[in-house]
Parts: structure tokens; C-alpha cells; sequence
């Protein structure tokens, strides 16, 4: 038994070293829907946010690629109007992995993906009383669970085009609660890959 240990961890190894790993970042705009940019005193009453992330790719074979990535996204947001002016900013760190399908082969042509992750978002809110006093607060929530799901398009092996739509699974009551149970954006961005 303790001479198959090695011999099966270096079989296991062999593989997983021979296949190109390459890296990268990417960034752009993420697009706020739903509750997250229009529940009126809790959404962001904006349309664009932002994002960047970095990746690390593993391509399995021709076709098949799986993506670790870490990626930040930031959600400002706007007054809702009336007494309170209600603005609430939200904040997001997102860890997770793709599963990436290259239709025409590795680095080129159209391309599928889809993706879950774990995830960390604030939501830094503000208000003036009818009294003109400000108030605010910072409810966080950590581990939840995202999805997603979309396209790209490899125009050359260093850079694509790539929309996705991602959605968090959060708690809409409590003391870190949301007032929603879903925070959803459609994330658009430019990929920039490195190495070989």
C-alpha cells in the first residue's frame, strides 16, 4: 500500500503538469438588474458599476477549459429622492471557478461559460432623517453562493470579449439582511491573458 501511494500521486501529477496553464485579468462594466439596481430605498439606482478580477486557466484539452478567478465588483448607487434620500453603495468579492467551452478549439472563436462561486458583499447605505440628520449603516454577508452563465469571443490568444450574467444568493431579512434575496448584473468584460 505505501509503495502505491507514490507511484499513483506521480500518475495523478502527470497530467495535470502537462496541461498549459495560463493566467490573466480582466475588467469592465457590471450592470446592476432586478432588486440589486431597482427595489426602490434598497437597490443601487444606478445602471453601471465596475469590475476587475484576475484568472488562472487550465486547459484540459482542445476544447475544455476550467477558470479560477477572483474578482471585485463595485455597485455605487445614487439617492432614491423624497425625506430620507436613501443611497446605498454595494461591494462584492467574488472567488469562484468556470467551466469554459471553446466551440472552434483553444484560444480563438466563440466560446461558452458557465460558473458558480462563493462570495462577500456590502452594502454601505446612507440617509437623511426627515430631521436632517444622517444615518447609515453596513450590513455584510459572506459565503453565499453565486451562478453564472454567458459568451465571449476570442479575437486573438491575449484578448476577448466576454458577457456573462451572474447571480448571488443572499438574505433579505435580519440584522446583515438586504431586503432582497437576489443580487443579479450582467458583468461585460475585456479579458487579457498571459503567459504561453
Amino acid at each position: 500500500m505505501r509503495r502505491q501511494l507514490p507511484l499513483t500521486l506521480v500518475l495523478v501529477a502527470l497530467p495535470l503538469s502537462a496541461q498549459q496553464m495560463t493566467g490573466g485579468l480582466w475588467t469592465g462594466l457590471s450592470l446592476p438588474v432586478g432588486d440589486l439596481q431597482d427595489k426602490p430605498g434598497l437597490g443601487t439606482n444606478q445602471l453601471l458599476g465596475s469590475h476587475i478580477g484576475g484568472h488562472l486557466d487550465c486547459n484540459l484539452t482542445a476544447h475544455h477549459q476550467v477558470r479560477g478567478h477572483l474578482t471585485y465588483q463595485d455597485f455605487p448607487g445614487s439617492g432614491w429622492g423624497g425625506l430620507t434620500d436613501d443611497r446605498n453603495h454595494y461591494q462584492t468579492l467574488q472567488f469562484g471557478a468556470d467551466w469554459v467551452y471553446h466551440f472552434q478549439g483553444p484560444l480563438r472563436g466563440w466560446y461558452s461559460v458557465a460558473g458558480a462561486s462563493l462570495n462577500s458583499i456590502k452594502n454601505e447605505w446612507g440617509a437623511a432623517t426627515a430631521q436632517g440628520r444622517r444615518i447609515g449603516g453596513s450590513p455584510s454577508q459572506s459565503g453565499k453562493l453565486g451562478v453564472r452563465g454567458g459568451a465571449g469571443y476570442t479575437f486573438t490568444k491575449r484578448v476577448s470579449l466576454e458577457g456573462t450574467l451572474n447571480q448571488i444568493f443572499v438574505d433579505a431579512s435580519g440584522s446583515n439582511g438586504f431586503g432582497f434575496d437576489t443580487a443579479t448584473w450582467v458583468q461585460v468584460s475585456v479579458v487579457f491573458r498571459f503567459g504561453k
